[in-house]
């Protein structure tokens, strides 16, 4: 057995609880202002709707980090990286604080950079550390940090936003971030033990991007995580806003319904990767897209004269599944992705999930704003999710092909020279 094997730090259970903790880390800080979003908005003197354009900012940046994210690790190892991405957190969750429009931008640009750093790594040491024959699982288990961050926030902020005020909302987010800085010291020399200094830390002139391109079947899977994550983030941002402003319910409850809606998917996500590990990837992708079309039209016709009960078992659906995506997700990009290469494919796939967080509250805002309508842009989502479920289809078809990796092993290297 070799001495990784036999240290603690090293072990499947560690790994999966810190790459857990430091996903919960992004999670906190990108969900915390949406969390208060109407009292944030009536401070800066703006609609509660803008805080689409500031996610999509967010997701902006976390796009160009997770561009080159694998050159990073490449260069830094797993656990600096880790590090470095959970200090921005902390320094976006400070500036957060003041009421400025000036310093939430700020605080929205070093955030979403945080974020795009996070999944290169992690796919690496899930990958170096994990048996093969659990991967769906250990990927979904890590997803479910993400989950428990919103849980998190969606129960501490909106109460700490009532009774002390919306900028100390931040400090569970702040909290979060700088356990996962400590314990990352911990497993540092570890982890990090393969990281080369002189490796280009831009990665490759096309980044994981091109990689993912260049081969069909990742290509489509990307592109169904566009959508996904596109679904996703529109109703992480704007749900507290339905509940709060169509539904006629409390901020404290709509944020109750939110923690509800992202804990269901963190419960739910280590169940979908057993599942995918048993049987494949893709068939539980197309499953959970199918039911999320189902309750996305349904949302279409939540009112005031819904009964909680109602709201709360549509929600929990949608949490379910319109939440649960990302680990099988990452598990079946992993399988697909050359061996040496899964950072950069694991930047790759991640560049397209968080274009899809880009695009998709800043194109809600604007349909809201000029419909007016929250039920409206609720239900488009079901369209949203069918694009989502075609790309599945054709990664799916693109996967049964023979492999044709020689001509895109042959970009990579020349990107790589360059």
């Amino acid at each position: 057995m070799s001495a990784a094997g036999r240290d603690a730090r090293a072990t499947t259970w560690v790994v999966v609880v810190l790459i857990t903790l430091v996903q919960s880390v992004a999670a906190c800080a990108n969900v915390t202002l949406p969390t208060v979003a109407p009292k944030l908005a009536a401070t800066l003197g703006i609609d509660a709707s803008w805080i689409g354009y500031q996610v999509s900012l967010l997701f902006g940046m976390a796009v160009v980090s997770a561009t080159f994210g694998g050159g990073l690790v490449a260069r830094l190892g797993p656990a600096r990286t880790a590090q470095a991405s959970a200090s921005l957190c902390v320094a976006g969750m400070l500036l957060a604080a003041l009421p400025h429009l000036a310093a939430t931008l700020v605080a929205t640009i070093l955030c979403g950079l945080a974020l795009g750093m996070i999944n290169p790594g992690a796919a690496q040491v899930i990958v170096r550390f994990t048996p093969l024959r659990h991967r769906n699982l250990i990927f979904s288990l890590k997803q479910s940090g993400v989950p428990a961050g919103g849980v998190l926030v969606g129960l501490t902020a909106p109460a700490i936003a009532v009774t002390a005020g919306w900028q100390w909302s931040v400090l569970p987010a702040i909290v979060v971030a700088v356990a996962a800085i400590v314990l990352m010291q911990w497993v540092h020399p570890l982890w990090d033990d393969q990281r080369n200094a002189r490796a280009p830390l831009l990665g490759t002139r096309s980044g994981g991007i091109g990689a993912v391109w260049r081969r069909p079947a990742l290509r489509w899977l990307a592109l169904s995580g566009f959508w996904f994550a596109f679904i996703q983030r529109c109703v992480l941002t704007f749900l507290v806003s339905y509940l709060y402003l169509v539904a006629g319910w409390s901020l404290v409850q709509a944020g109750v319904l939110l923690a509800i809606y992202q804990g269901t998917g963190g419960f739910t996500r280590p169940l979908w990767g057993v599942v995918a590990d048993r049987t494949a990837g893709p068939p539980v992708l197309i499953g959970l897209t199918l039911t999320t079309i189902a309750t996305c039209l349904a949302l279409f016709w939540l009112d005031a004269s819904w009964p909680p009960w109602l709201a709360t078992l549509v929600v929990t659906l949608l949490g379910a599944t319109s939440f649960g995506w990302n680990g099988v997700y990452h598990g079946e990009a992993t399988r697909l992705a050359p061996p040496k290469q899964i950072a950069l494919i694991t930047a790759g796939t991640s560049s397209f999930a968080y274009a899809g967080v880009l695009v998709g509250p800043a194109l809600f805002a604007l349909g809201y704003q000029l419909s007016g309508s929250y039920p409206l842009m609720f239900g488009s989502l079901a369209l949203a999710a069918t694009f989502g479920l075609v790309c599945l289809l054709l990664a799916l078809r693109a996967a049964r092909e023979p492999p044709a990796h020689d001509r895109a092993d042959a970009h990579d290297r020349a990107d790589a020279r360059d």
